[in-house]
């Protein structure tokens, strides 16, 4: 059982920019972890399943079918972290496309960019598709994360890269149900329906053209920063999936601190002090755990009373109690809410 996560400051970021386009982002947060000193404020790292359980409400109480197109064109550069300097000051667009592959998981474990390069063919210029793959999880991921996700991708690539690369299309999944239109009129990109994945194209002519007025040393600086925060984020993963076992395997609710550090051979203080520094807590990881083993038993149209014994709860008003703090609504009523449905599950 891994421990997938967003970065905070892609996560505030989001947020702010949710708050300027008129939702009520309290509502949106209401129930997620690592709100308590703001709904603006989130600290740590927010894990994937309450990120997608975030986009899915504001999905809904938005009812706006280019909302995560217009997100994405809005978020701040810095909503990216390291990534911004490391970009910015990257000799090649080819490189920077690399750099994107090997550390977007220090921002976001939603998904991935894979790429396929398509040779130059007579008239035709050389093209990168670039392709999003969602990473599979309890709950699906909202349309609208990914447009965000993409929407931002190709802004930066404007923003960054207009002299060396060209966009030339926006790619969507064959049965999405989305606004194409408008998609094409707020991208200015034709849209191509293909496959299963989101993702764009891009004409790659001079992709290893060198980018003018790019600083070494701040590229270099930068890569060295980004190097060391991926190994350690490497490292405390690690023992997040462990604990995350341990939950797991060993009572779920029932699951104790004191009895998860004895068996990970560290004092409790060692264990809290380990969480602390990756933004997590023995109780936040023991939620994420019954969250998505909750989810998954629901997609599987096992009873509420069976789940609740699944997770250990001594009485299932106990379960119903967590649930409502989880997802601010009954079992019953997240059943039948589309919005949080992932797509093993058909809405009753």
């Amino acid at each position: 059982m891994s421990h997938l996560s967003i970065a905070n400051v892609w996560v505030n970021s989001l947020l702010r920019t949710l708050h300027k386009q008129g939702l009520d982002v309290n509502a949106i947060v209401a129930g997620l972890p690592g709100f308590e000193r703001g709904t603006l404020r989130h600290r740590g790292r927010l894990d994937l399943i309450s990120a997608r359980q975030l986009w899915h409400t504001a999905a809904w109480l938005s009812q706006d079918p280019l909302l995560g197109a217009r997100i994405g064109l809005l978020q701040g550069y810095r909503s990216i972290g390291v990534l911004a300097p490391l970009l910015g000051h990257c000799p090649s667009v080819n490189l920077a496309l690399q750099h994107v592959a090997t550390f977007q998981t220090l921002i976001s474990e939603n998904g991935v960019f894979h790429y396929d390069r398509r040779p130059a063919e007579q008239a035709a210029p050389a093209v990168l598709r670039c392709r999003y793959e969602e990473t599979p999880a309890a709950l699906a991921a909202s349309p609208q994360q990914i447009l965000s996700v993409i929407a931002g991708t190709i802004q930066y690539i404007r923003d960054l890269f207009d002299q060396q690369i060209v966009v030339l299309a926006l790619v969507v999944p064959q049965d999405a149900a989305l606004d194409r239109r408008g998609l094409a009129g707020l991208l200015n990109l034709p849209i191509t329906v293909s496959g299963d994945s989101f993702g764009f194209d891009l004409d790659i002519t001079h992709i290893d053209s060198p980018i003018t007025g790019c600083d070494e040393t701040l590229y270099q600086l930068s890569l060295n920063y980004a190097c060391q925060l991926l190994n350690a984020k490497q490292v405390g993963s690690e023992q997040l999936f462990r604990i995350r076992g341990y939950i797991a395997h060993h009572g779920l609710a029932q699951a104790e601190l004191e009895q998860c550090a004895r068996a990970l051979n560290l004092h409790p203080r060692n264990l809290q002090r380990q969480l602390a520094e990756q933004g997590a807590s023995f109780r936040q990881l023991k939620e994420e755990v019954l969250k998505e083993v909750t989810i998954r038993e629901l997609n599987q149209r096992t009873s509420p009373a069976q789940i609740s014994e699944r997770l250990g709860y001594s009485e299932v008003s106990a379960f119903y109690r967590a649930f409502k703090g989880w997802f601010g609504v009954s079992p019953r009523q997240l059943i039948h809410d589309a919005y949080l449905t992932s797509p093993v599950m058909a809405p009753l």
